[in-house]
């Protein structure tokens, strides 16, 4: 596996991207400075300057999680609006790591990785296929409900609506015409994507099957990734 045609200077295969970025969530946790998260951030803006990962697109991704940050800041000023920023900084940096993988990566890609990780609960009767395609799905709706909203708000907009005008209950009540239709669109696209997925067959078998197989990470990978996230979680822990 490999990162897209744009990122072909650095080839991962994305189980190790993820694993990467699994560790990388933890030691953001762990760390309790904002030194610990300056190099966090510098680090995690290198590989995604290496990797060719379209930072402008991880933005505008994280569009609806502004308010996250916004509300994080704010409910943490009695404590100083310092230590608000601090988690919300944290909480960006999170965000910035699992979206960049999600761009980075085809579908097939991380429904094989999940499906990976989560191979062990098969001997239990787990439907790790489908649970592993509900988080591809999942990932994948994120930029889609991006460009819903964006397609509604634009529409309402030019339709003469006044959405940032007015008290809170008025905006409100002008935001639900964009909330109201950019769900209906998003239900339809899910339900457009079950009967697809049901005109495939989908579910038809114990067990999916690839085309290539499973390829074999390797142990000098298994050796680095381990490394790695060794390395990460001690610089979170030291600093």
């Amino acid at each position: 596996m490999s990162l897209r045609p744009n990122n072909v200077s650095l080839r991962i295969d994305a189980r190790i991207a993820i694993a990467l970025a699994f560790v990388y969530s933890i030691a953001l946790f762990l760390a309790d400075s904002w030194m610990a998260l300056g190099i966090f951030a510098i680090g995690l803006f290198v590989v995604l300057a290496a990797a060719r990962v379209s930072f402008v697109k991880v933005m505008r991704g994280m569009v609806p999680l502004l308010l996250i940050l916004a509300f994080t800041v704010v409910a943490h000023i009695p404590q100083g609006i310092a230590e608000g920023f601090f988690y919300a900084f944290r909480i960006f940096l999170l965000a910035v790591a699992t979206l960049s993988v999600a761009f980075s990566y085809d579908d097939t890609c991380l429904v094989r990785a999940f499906a990976f990780f989560l191979s062990p609960l098969r001997k239990v009767h787990v439907p790790v296929d489908d649970i592993a395609t509900m988080f591809s799905i999942a990932l994948r709706f994120i930029p889609v409900s991006m460009d819903e909203f964006q397609r509604v708000s634009s529409a309402q907009r030019a339709r003469g609506a006044n959405l940032d005008e007015g008290g809170v209950i008025e905006r409100v009540k002008n935001w639900g015409s964009v909330l109201v239709p950019m769900l209906v669109g998003l239900f339809h696209r899910a339900g457009v994507l079950a009967q697809a997925m049901e005109a495939r067959c989908y579910g038809g078998c114990s067990r999916r099957t690839s085309l290539h197989g499973d390829e074999n990470l390797g142990a000098a990978a298994v050796a680095l990734t381990l490394l790695l996230c060794a390395a990460i979680v001690s610089a979170a822990l030291l600093l």
